[in-house]
């Protein structure tokens, strides 16, 4: 099936009057989701409608920086995603979906609810490329459940969507693509180099700041990537599905002064409030005045288990 297949079956639901519509992309990594999304949405953008992108590849992410889920409205036609400006931005705390499943799916949810609020007519969802086995299908069925998309278009190279599109046709209208010319593949070295240069523009302007350690979700080790939040998070969520003011990096941990020294573009002034911090599961070193990603599963599990030294540190 063609991209003109998209095109009639947004005209139609278009025509019907069922706005907002939501376009959930799902493929494997290099079969050309985010050359799709960018042509589907200079089309609907030319047809005069409000559109939306929200891009949930938290490793490869266009809009926004690494290890978030962005969601964007057009302004114009673009040549690349990352020409779309970022609007609201929301913490996975990881570049794999692996380590942050529950995250992502609230994170894209959350992206989805706010584009809708913002009266965009037509929402693209660019997802990650994990698909493979029981966990890849698992975590792409939560996914597509809480967003409820109108259409899930399904790009393969061969047969890798064998094990979930039968899940998904009975519930779901699917339009199936197959990959397109346009494909970049990248190797696993190419796509930990542009996440350095992503961080590295993202952290450009950015300047230390101190914080209580009272307002951390938990003591995490120095250099871990941190979501900088406007307001305190205790529900059993902890944050997911919030939105955030941006990123940060744990500089130093003065014990003296009970403070951490953060390093993040979020107001370098000072004058935005930042009432609560999550760890995520990346740790970025400052190497010749660039950051460097080091990024491992092991980190989450060993900050879940020192959550203890920081509420034993507030009840001091």
């Amino acid at each position: 099936m063609s991209f003109r297949a998209i095109e009639e079956e947004v005209k139609e639901e278009i025509r019907q009057g069922q706005k907002p519509l939501t376009l959930f992309m799902l493929g494997g990594v290099d079969v050309g989701k985010t050359f799709t999304v960018t042509s589907i949405a200079n089309w609907l953008y030319e047809q005069g409608l409000n559109v939306a992108v929200v891009d949930a590849d938290v490793g490869q992410s266009d809009i926004g920086p690494p290890c978030c889920i962005g969601m964007g409205i057009l302004e114009k036609r673009i040549r690349k995603l990352s020409e779309v400006p970022l609007h609201s931005l929301y913490f996975a705390g990881n570049t794999s979906p692996n380590g942050c499943m529950r995250e992502c799916v609230k994170g894209a949810a959350a992206a989805v609810k706010k584009a809708k609020e913002l009266n965009a007519d037509v929402i693209l969802v660019d997802s990650t490329g994990w698909i493979e086995g029981e966990d890849g299908l698992r975590f792409k069925m939560l996914e597509i459940k809480e967003i409820k998309p109108s259409f899930v278009v399904a790009i393969e190279k061969n047969s890798e969507l064998a094990h979930i599109l039968p899940h998904l046709n009975k519930i779901f209208v699917v339009i199936r693509l197959r990959m397109s010319n346009e494909a970049i593949s990248r190797t696993r070295e190419e796509r930990k180099s542009l996440r350095e240069e992503a961080y590295n523009k993202y952290f450009r302007a950015a300047k230390d700041r101190d914080f209580e350690f009272s307002i951390l979700e938990w003591f995490p080790e120095e250099g871990r990537i941190l979501g900088l939040f406007d307001r305190i998070c205790e529900d059993k969520d902890k944050g997911e599905g919030e939105e955030i003011l941006g990123l940060g990096i744990l500089k130093k941990r003065d014990y003296e002064r009970g403070k951490v020294v953060v390093f993040t573009p979020v107001d370098a002034e000072g004058d935005i409030t930042i009432k609560w911090i999550k760890p995520g599961g990346v740790k970025l070193i400052s190497v010749n005045e660039g950051f460097k990603e080091f990024n491992s599963s092991q980190l989450r599990d060993w900050g879940m288990t020192h959550k203890c030294l920081l509420r034993g540190f507030k009840h001091r």
